[in-house]
């Protein structure tokens, strides 16, 4: 079961581990676009796609 968690939380939680601002996007994205991770509050079941922002 993935665990629930606001994107503020999850940000704060990678941003602690990952070396650069690129690691924890990535890392986020994968999280919650795998299923590691639900988000909940404002963003509560958010998923990111990938192709709208590539082409921000």
């Amino acid at each position: 079961m993935a665990r629930k968690v606001t994107l503020l939380e999850l940000v704060n939680a990678v941003s602690e581990h990952a070396r650069s601002e690129d690691e924890t996007i990535a890392t986020i994205i994968y999280m919650v676009n795998r299923g590691v991770v639900r988000l909940c509050g404002t963003f509560k079941g958010a998923r990111f796609d990938l192709r709208t922002l590539a082409a921000a």
